[in-house]
């Protein structure tokens, strides 16, 4: 398994972070089949969607924002809405791996999702067959 570090600047955020998914992947078993892409924190998320234009990622963090708007929750942290919309859109991805490469769509990218920051985080990278 290999770690990558995050660092957002803002508090509902999405990095793309796909190339350092591939630069892990590279280091890890050579015929691997799938690539599993996890994110070990209740307040954020890991998804896929198009990374050509980033306006897409911004509009998401604003959607994201709209959808759980911060009321009244019982927790006392006061980031309840994070980590309700961290159950929404989940922790983990799965892609196939053909040849020592992710296969993504022509516009795909993997995006991950900051919902409480800013903060340093952290995503690990595994493979299987």
């Amino acid at each position: 398994m290999k770690e990558i570090s995050v660092r957002t600047t803002v508090r509902t955020q999405l990095v793309n972070i796909t190339s350092q998914v591939a630069s892990a992947l590279s280091e890890l078993d050579p015929g691997a089949t799938l690539c599993h892409v996890f994110v070990p924190h209740t307040t954020a998320a890991v998804v896929i969607n198009e990374a050509a234009d980033p306006d897409v990622a911004r509009d998401l963090a604003a959607a994201y924002q709209a959808m759980v708007p911060k009321i009244p929750f019982t927790h006392a942290e006061g980031n309840s809405d994070s980590h309700l919309l961290a159950t929404l859109l989940g922790s983990s991805v799965t892609l196939p791996v053909d040849d020592g490469r992710i296969r993504l769509g022509t516009w795909q990218g993997i995006f991950f999702v900051d919902l409480d920051g800013p903060r340093s985080r952290r995503v690990w990278v595994s493979t299987g067959r």
